[in-house]
C-alpha cells in the first residue's frame, strides 16, 4: 500500500474527476487507514473545503466510492493541506518505525490505525494503537525524514 499509488488511482477515477471538476475549492487534507482485516486494503482520502468547513471522503480500494459533504470534527487550528510530495516514507516504513516505538510501552495492541496529515508544522504519519489494557499509544512520525516527532500513552478513561 502506497499513498502515491492510491492518490494516482483516485485522481484517474471517473467519480473523482467528475466531483473535482465541480469542487476545485477542496484540497487534499488526509489519508486514513484502519489496520484491521475488514479495512486492510482501503484508504480513506479526505478533501477539505475551508470556507464551508466540510470534508468529502473517498474510499479507495478495488474501486472508488465517495461520501457526501460532512461536517468536520476537529480540535484547535485549521486543517492544513496535505502535500503528497512531502511523504517520502512508505506506509510499511512508517509502521515499522512505529512498531519499534510501540514495543517500549510493553502493551498489547488490539487495534491500530493511522492518518497521514499536515499538522503541528509537519507532514506526518499519526499512528494510534488501542491496547488490551484500555490505553491509547500515539506515535507521530515525520513523513519525510522518518524521525519520531513525539509519542505518548493515555488511559482511555481520561477521554471521558
Amino acid at each position: 500500500m502506497d499513498i502515491h499509488t492510491t492518490l494516482a488511482k483516485l485522481t484517474r477515477h471517473p467519480i473523482f474527476k467528475e466531483w473535482h471538476e465541480k469542487n476545485k475549492e477542496y484540497y487534499l487534507a488526509h489519508a486514513f487507514v484502519m489496520l484491521d482485516e475488514a479495512n486492510k486494503n482501503c484508504v480513506q482520502v479526505g478533501f477539505y473545503n475551508p470556507e464551508k468547513e466540510r470534508m468529502v471522503t473517498f474510499f479507495v480500494s478495488d474501486d472508488v466510492q465517495k461520501t457526501d459533504e460532512q461536517e468536520v470534527l476537529r480540535s484547535e487550528g485549521t486543517i492544513q493541506p496535505l502535500r503528497p510530495e512531502e511523504v517520502k516514507l512508505t506506509i510499511e516504513e512508517a509502521l515499522q518505525i512505529a512498531e519499534k516505538c510501540f514495543k517500549e510501552y510493553k502493551e498489547i495492541a488490539i487495534k491500530h490505525f493511522f492518518i497521514i496529515q499536515n499538522t503541528e508544522g509537519h507532514t506526518m504519519f499519526n499512528i494510534t494503537y488501542f491496547t488490551q489494557s484500555l490505553k491509547t499509544v500515539n506515535i507521530k512520525i515525520d513523513a519525510n525524514s522518518g524521525k519520531i516527532i513525539k509519542h505518548s500513552v493515555q488511559n482511555l478513561a481520561q477521554f471521558s
